[in-house]
């Protein structure tokens, strides 16, 4: 009876709250969390932490950073496709466990495939109070939730801060958009990152100014390593 009673709920909350894939709107069938097996298997993952560093597209970006290590990304992202939808999804739309999910799944595949198990710190992109305060959360972190608990590493949310209020970086161009983040960043807390491997975690990488501009604010932290793992890239 019990049992009856649980398939009778979860059958009318089907009906009223439906379970849609987060990359397609597809509806979810029994045994499919977030994303359709469609999507799943489908996502255009990218393997360029495979290829030498020198022909690593992203390093180029990251060229004259000495602290930089490791530069992952895990999806490829075009305008109009599953995976804009998907960022959109857990990034405006409030779909946290969406965004918890993913960072799940890029940390099973590279757990697997032995990679970032020098790293010892995950640093989620902060994002302003203001910006914290429309959206709900940062998508940054709970991404970096989905990654921490395959890796169990602890997340520092407190010592990179984002202390200035900028609008989105959608259409400017690359120098605008290195201007709009110049010096928003600053580190609270440097005793706490020193001699650590941080991985910087963000969700989107089109030029690299955000990120660039948080390696500028960490540069004088003693002994620091840095890693970086975006959720997708245009590149």
């Amino acid at each position: 009876m019990k049992r009856f009673l649980l398939t009778l709920w979860n059958d009318l909350l089907g009906l009223f709250y439906p379970r849609i894939c987060g990359a397609c709107g597809a509806p979810l069938i029994d045994g499919e969390e977030l994303l359709c097996l469609y999507c799943l298997f489908e996502l255009p993952r990218l393997s360029y932490h495979r290829y030498p560093d020198d022909e690593n597209p992203l390093r180029n970006i990251f060229a004259g950073c000495s602290s930089v290590r490791q530069v992952i990304a895990y999806l490829h992202f075009q305008k109009e496709s599953y995976v804009q939808h998907l960022i959109h999804e857990f990034k405006y739309h409030k779909n946290e466990r969406l965004a918890i999910y993913i960072g799940r799944l890029a940390a099973e595949d590279l757990q697997r495939d032995g990679y970032l198990t020098d790293v010892d710190l995950f640093v989620p992109v902060p994002l302003h109070p203001r910006k914290m305060r429309q959206r709900g959360y940062n998508q940054s972190e709970r991404v970096a939730r989905g990654m921490a608990s395959v890796y169990h590493h602890p997340i520092d949310t407190t010592s990179l801060i984002r202390h200035t209020y900028t609008k989105t970086q959608t259409r400017k161009s690359a120098y605008e958009r290195r201007q709009n983040v110049k010096n928003v960043f600053s580190v609270a807390h440097p005793e706490r990152l020193a001699g650590h491997h941080i991985l910087l975690i963000d969700d989107v990488l089109t030029t690299g100014s955000t990120l660039l501009n948080c390696i500028d604010a960490l540069r004088n932290v003693p002994d620091l390593l840095i890693s970086i793992f975006v959720v997708s890239t245009v590149i």
